[in-house]
């Protein structure tokens, strides 16, 4: 992943936030959930980060980044569902869909996925719409192309991440 032509000053906090909002460590993560990459790093991380998250040492901000890509538009679609005002919940749902993520994103169709959504959740359509332009605006400003990109200060990376080298940044 070449990550010399992001410009980390186009990116904000704003989006689903996790955690404590005045933990002193921030991790910004630009994900779709039908994107199997972004399940890896989901997976890679979550020991890792849901301890220090519980801890209040960090707070996670979630990018829901709607793609054009035809394979992740059921991702995009997942994603307007999830209720930024309830973090826990949402944060609960962004793990059982990328646990699922074959089942829903293989085997429904668009109308089947809200309907599993608000089955499964309770969610429906969000309005969520101001966060979902502010992200597309701060990756094309900030030149972020890829899901999943991961920015931790200064440091800029993907799902190959090593557990050890995430740890270290934390």
């Amino acid at each position: 992943m070449d990550t010399s032509a992001i410009d980390l000053t186009k990116i904000s906090q704003r989006g689903l936030v996790v955690g404590d909002i005045n933990a002193p460590i921030t991790v910004i993560e630009f994900i779709n959930l039908r994107c199997p990459y972004s399940k890896t790093w989901f997976k890679k991380a979550a020991p890792i980060l849901e301890p220090a998250v519980a801890s209040g040492r960090i707070k996670r901000v979630f990018k829901l980044f709607d793609k054009p890509k035809v394979t992740l538009r059921k991702g995009n679609l997942a994603q307007h569902h999830l209720p930024y005002d309830q973090p826990e919940q949402a944060y609960a749902a962004i793990k059982i869909l990328f646990a699922q993520q074959t089942e829903w994103g293989e085997q429904l169709n668009d109308t089947q996925i809200e309907a599993y959504i608000k089955q499964h959740f309770g969610f429906k359509l969000q309005p969520n719409q101001a966060t979902i332009d502010l992200v597309l605006n701060e990756a094309a400003a900030a030149n972020i192309q890829f899901v999943p990109t991961v920015i931790i200060g200064e440091a800029i990376f993907d799902e190959h991440i090593t557990t050890e080298e995430l740890a270290k940044l934390i």
